[in-house]
């Protein structure tokens, strides 16, 4: 793998810290903490898939007399939504606002996730099709204990839930969240320290808000601390990551594990997890405009073999059944974005499924417009 020369996004003499960045529609979009001003903020800045920078030195999302913290962002297939702790002598909230893959920021003023004197830092973002989770560390209960708490925004900028919604307020503290999505549910995980050390834990999300475990399920509960988790959704299970000091707190090592939709735990590892895999499924390109080649590699057990293409709602939008020629195939099947009836669907995530019970084998679209 080549490296290529470091492409400068902002090198303004004032200090500027933690990025993050989410993808959409053929543009990088980059957010970080930014100290330019009287007060820090949140500036972003778009870079295209050349490396291209469009605006150097970035643009600030909102300007005012609260200190920004702690960006995170997503993309819904059709606009950027960057999230944000602020802060000031009344109180702690969290915000957001819509960028547009153009650059043009789309809501005139923040919207109000929450606001109250209590503290929120922490916030994890991921979108499920149809809309955005954001969840953060609040300490509204009891002023100083830390919870997780996560609330919906629609990609027309609405907030969903406006009182927010409890996900886990146990005793002691709940921090550092992290957050994706795999039909049909949200996986969120945290570190809690209710048994007096630092245990990784996570509960699953419906899609409408609904927290599906009342009492947590434990990702990681070996000795020493539990920290930083970063869960990511891969075609057919979560993957988590952790900094992990079960070897002491000095000699922190990472150690990952793969957790599937019903919430079960499947490997810890600090090494390569491996699987026997029947049949592996391809998506390219992707995210994709007009087109996408689906191909899969494997063995097949009967006559016929049928993809299924579904919305992020679980409805089928596309069936297609080949008949291989020998019980070794290969074979590609291409998607124009029609569905049954012929009709082109809408931009959003897609999910094509291929196989039955253990042999299925699935891959998440994005089908962009």
């Amino acid at each position: 793998m080549n490296v290529l020369d470091p492409i400068i996004i902002c090198d303004d003499s004032s200090d500027q810290q933690a990025p993050t960045v989410a993808y959409g529609d053929s543009v990088f979009l980059v957010s970080w903490l930014d100290k330019r001003g009287t007060f820090p903020a949140i500036y972003s800045a778009r870079v295209m898939m050349d490396g291209s920078v469009i605006e150097h030195n970035g643009f600030i999302l909102h300007a005012d007399s609260m200190n920004q913290i702690a960006s995170v962002s997503a993309f819904d297939g059709s606009n950027f939504l960057v999230s944000w702790v602020g802060f000031d002598a009344g109180g702690f909230g969290l915000f957001a606002k819509r960028i547009s893959p153009g650059g043009e920021i789309l809501d005139s003023l923040p919207i109000e996730i929450c606001y109250d004197p209590a503290p929120k830092y922490n916030p994890a973002i991921s979108f499920d099709g149809t809309n955005y989770m954001v969840i953060w560390d609040d300490a509204r209960l009891t002023g100083a204990e830390y919870d997780e708490w996560c609330a919906r925004i629609s990609p027309g900028g609405v907030l969903l839930d406006t009182n927010g919604i409890p996900v886990d307020t146990s005793q002691g503290y709940q921090y550092s969240p992290s957050i994706a999505y795999l039909a049909p549910y949200f996986l969120a995980v945290w570190t809690d320290e209710q048994s007096g050390d630092a245990d990784l834990v996570a509960k699953r999300i419906r899609s409408n808000g609904t927290v599906i475990e009342q009492t947590a399920i434990p990702i990681s509960s070996a000795a020493g601390v539990q920290l930083a988790a970063s869960v990511y959704a891969g075609d057919e299970r979560y993957f988590v990551a952790w900094e992990d000091g079960r070897n002491g707190y000095e000699h922190m090592d990472i150690y990952g594990v793969l957790v599937d939709t019903a919430g079960a735990g499947l490997q810890e590892t600090g090494k390569p997890v491996e699987e026997q895999v029947h049949m592996v499924l391809t998506a390219t390109p992707n995210p994709f405009s007009e087109k996408v080649i689906i191909r899969w590699v494997g063995e097949a057990e009967t006559k016929e073999v049928t993809i299924r293409i579904f919305d992020a709602c679980g409805r089928i939008v596309k069936k297609h059944t080949v008949c291989p020629a020998n019980i070794r195939l290969s074979q590609t099947f291409v998607w124009d974005t029609r569905d049954n009836l012929g009709n082109e669907v809408s931009a959003g995530i897609y999910f094509v499924v291929i196989g039955e019970g253990e042999k299925q084998r699935k891959q998440t679209l994005l089908l962009l417009k």
